[in-house]
């Protein structure tokens, strides 16, 4: 399987390893690390082989393609137009699929980018890999069959995070709000720092992990803790620390990060633009959502966590932690084995 991939994250990366230690040849083409994300990669014991995007030309691309030989050729979305182009002078007979995350919206504007994407997948792809509902429905008006389609594109190392011991139920439930994202607009940083600043009287503290742009610019608060870029390998800490994790972008496709903290068992507060929440999120359940670009409307979800009992609390970090258990890793390989054996 050859993955034509734009950024990878920890995630993605644990996802192709375990599909290699299940013996199928594993090659990546991909970007260089976002700076804004600089993950770094521990390869030394790397099943899989990694190629630098940044140093390949289109010819080199089709010749990697026509050395390996593919089952299947995974293409993370459209942006990459040599990658498009690659696929459609591939003269073997891999299996061709795109993975996806656009959601399915509604308007003028959606419905022509709809025709669009349609009319550019068609000459390149027969199979959808997408995250979530929202995305299958995207790929559904784009034209592509419901037999064509799998699911649980993104995922956490649902394994991994559920066995951290956060939110320990013998003692009193952390006052914390966690943030863990780039420091840019479309996150809704800016309206999570304001907000945060109307409750912040009320016992709580923020804590946020990330980088970006805005980062020069954080307020500064002797509650909101900003902690910089956390490594992969240090979240473990971070995580275990506990309390309630808030995801307020403005656009968000899917986000693994709430799967990431629903696994760990963290109440959840997000808004309604993120497409995680519609596996990983029943409002008033396990959490709430609340409307993007809002600010009275995320005061009123984190006054609803401040003034739930700690019982409620726990009792939401459960239910997020069962629903997460919906996505793994080993879910993610068998998807993969399928799509390498179906006929």
């Amino acid at each position: 399987m050859v993955f034509l991939y734009t950024e990878l994250a920890p995630y993605i990366t644990r996802c192709m390893e375990a599909l290699a230690r299940e013996g199928v040849q594993v090659d990546v083409i991909a970007y260089p690390v976002n700076k804004e994300a600089p993950f770094e990669f521990e390869d030394s014991k790397s099943l899989v082989k990694y190629y630098n995007r940044d140093e390949l030309s289109l010819l080199q691309i089709r010749q990697l393609l026509a050395e390996k030989e593919p089952h299947a050729i995974i293409c993370s979305g459209w942006i990459d137009k040599e990658y498009l182009q690659a696929l459609k002078l591939y003269p073997g007979n891999a299996k061709k699929i795109i993975a996806l995350d656009n959601k399915y919206e509604k308007g003028v504007k959606a419905k022509l980018s709809r025709l669009r994407a349609k009319a550019l997948f068609e000459p390149f792809f027969d199979y959808a890999w997408v995250p979530g509902p929202p995305q299958k429905e995207f790929a559904q008006s784009i034209g592509f069959k419901d037999e064509n389609i799998w699911e649980k594109f993104y995922t956490a190392d649902y394994h991994h995070f559920s066995e951290l011991d956060c939110n320990d139920e013998r003692n009193k439930f952390p006052k914390r709000f966690v943030y863990v994202g780039r420091y840019v607009d479309f996150k809704g940083i800016n309206e999570l720092f304001s907000a945060f600043t109307e409750v912040a009287n009320k016992g709580w503290e923020l804590f946020c992990a990330g980088t970006g742009d805005l980062f020069d610019q954080r307020p500064k608060h002797p509650k909101i803790h900003h902690l910089g870029f956390v490594q992969a390998t240090e979240l473990d800490n971070f995580v275990k620390e506990g309390g309630v994790f808030v995801l307020p972008s403005w656009k968000e496709p899917w986000g693994v990060v709430i799967h990431e903290f629903a696994s760990a068992g963290f109440p959840i507060i997000c808004s309604k633009e993120v497409g995680a929440n519609s596996v990983f999120l029943d409002h008033k359940k396990n959490g709430f959502t609340f409307q993007a670009k809002n600010k009275d409307s995320l005061i009123k979800a984190l006054e609803e966590v401040i003034s739930s009992p700690d019982s409620d609390l726990f009792r939401m970090g459960a239910i997020s932690k069962k629903m997460a258990a919906s996505y793994t890793i080993d879910n993610w390989v068998k998807t993969a084995k399928e799509i390498l054996n179906n006929e």
